[in-house]
Parts: structure tokens; C-alpha cells; sequence
């Protein structure tokens, strides 16, 4: 019985982990940039 199946999932996962694990915070970022960005723009339109 061959382990590679095995060895080649938990390769796969692990760098589904590792991607997820360093492209979240960017995207996160993103969405925190835009919601400030609509936030700077409602305070200056109120003003």
C-alpha cells in the first residue's frame, strides 16, 4: 500500500492553510481601508 495519497493531501491542506493564513489579513485590510474611506466621506460630507 502506497502512503503517497495521503502525503500529497496533507501537503495540499497545509498549504491551503499557509496561503489562507497569509492572504487573509490583506484582504482584511482591504475591507478596512474601504469601510475608513466611506466613513472620512460621510464626516466630510456632514461637515
Amino acid at each position: 500500500m502506497s502512503y503517497t495519497p495521503f502525503i500529497l493531501a496533507s501537503y495540499l491542506i497545509a498549504t491551503v492553510i499557509l496561503l489562507w493564513a497569509a492572504l487573509a489579513p490583506v484582504f482584511h485590510k482591504r475591507t478596512l481601508i474601504k469601510q475608513l474611506k466611506a466613513r472620512q466621506a460621510r464626516m466630510d460630507k456632514s461637515q
